[in-house]
């Protein structure tokens, strides 16, 4: 099996092959509160809300895309937990496997831990002016973020189903998760969206990253401070607003048709980009040029 990198640094995936063969049972043991549903849900309690706001988030996303593209089917299971019951096989990351399907989060972080764990805590003052003329509840940013990582993880398990995992780069299985989330949220939650786009603008242009190119990001993926990673995932949330924009092509048709036609299953994000281009009339590849990525 396979673990998957989730949408931020936070959610920095893990090989966890072992684990993952009894995560049934592990979160069985959690001692917590199930929702039965589309989307069955395992909370820790005193955190039902937002088990049910995801639960809910998930179940429409699953809903929009198995509407969009008629041959798939998605299965996904939610688990969001307190932090006394995370352990080394299941922790506070979002992340899905593909084919057990869990989505999992944490329950009990609130914005003074995401301001922190995000590294933005020395600009939190100012977060809070630019959250606060945008409208937007201290609170509701995590509320937000976290709810797209639903979206991106089930983005995944859509690829998985799409493209049968064929395309092994890390980085480009990232990008299209996120452009997945991105699309149902402009489709369908605009409002929930707000949040998480205030946080990927405000640590884009506040945050000093250690590492800034392609190359530096491969070589110390996991191993970057949790900030730096998810200075990458904010930059490349502007090339996803810009595939998202070419409304001339659907992306995951697009992947699927060149996944078929490729050969070489080990490409590049920028080999991708090639392939994606002949779609994208060189949106991608002059996005990742002019970002000296």
């Amino acid at each position: 099996m396979k673990s998957i990198l989730p949408l931020l640094a936070i959610a920095i995936g893990f090989n966890l092959n072992a684990q993952q063969i009894n995560l049934d049972s592990l979160i069985g043991t959690k001692k917590t509160v199930l929702f039965e549903g589309i989307i069955p849900a395992s909370v820790t309690h005193g955190y039902e809300s937002k088990a049910k706001l995801w639960q809910s988030v998930i179940a429409e996303g699953k809903h929009y895309y198995e509407a969009k593209y008629k041959n798939i089917t998605v299965n996904a299971k939610l688990a969001v937990l307190d932090s006394a019951h995370w352990t080394s096989e299941v922790v506070s990351y979002g992340y899905t496997f593909a084919t057990q399907g869990w989505i999992v989060l944490p329950a009990d972080i609130d914005f003074n831990d995401f301001v922190r764990i995000y590294g933005d805590i020395s600009s939190k003052d100012e977060f809070l002016r630019e959250a606060k003329i945008k409208g937007i509840k201290p609170d509701e940013i995590a509320e937000s973020v976290f709810s797209v990582i639903c979206i991106h993880e089930l983005g995944h398990l859509i690829m998985t189903q799409m493209i049968n995992d064929e395309f092994s780069d890390v980085l480009f299985n990232e990008l299209a998760a996120n452009i997945v989330a991105y699309e149902f949220f402009k489709n369908n939650k605009p409002e929930l969206l707000k949040g998480f786009e205030l946080f990927y603008n405000f640590h884009l242009n506040n945050y000093k990253p250690f590492y800034t190119t392609l190359n530096e990001l491969y070589d110390n993926m996991g191993k970057m401070s949790v900030a730096n990673y998810d200075w990458y995932e904010s930059k490349f949330m502007k090339l996803v607003e810009e595939i998202y924009n070419y409304k001339e092509v659907d992306f995951l048709t697009s992947l699927k048709n060149i996944c078929m036609e490729s050969k070489d299953k080990n490409l590049g994000i920028k080999e991708i980009a090639i392939l994606l281009d002949k779609d994208y009339k060189g949106l991608i590849t002059t996005w990742l040029s002019k970002n000296n990525w």
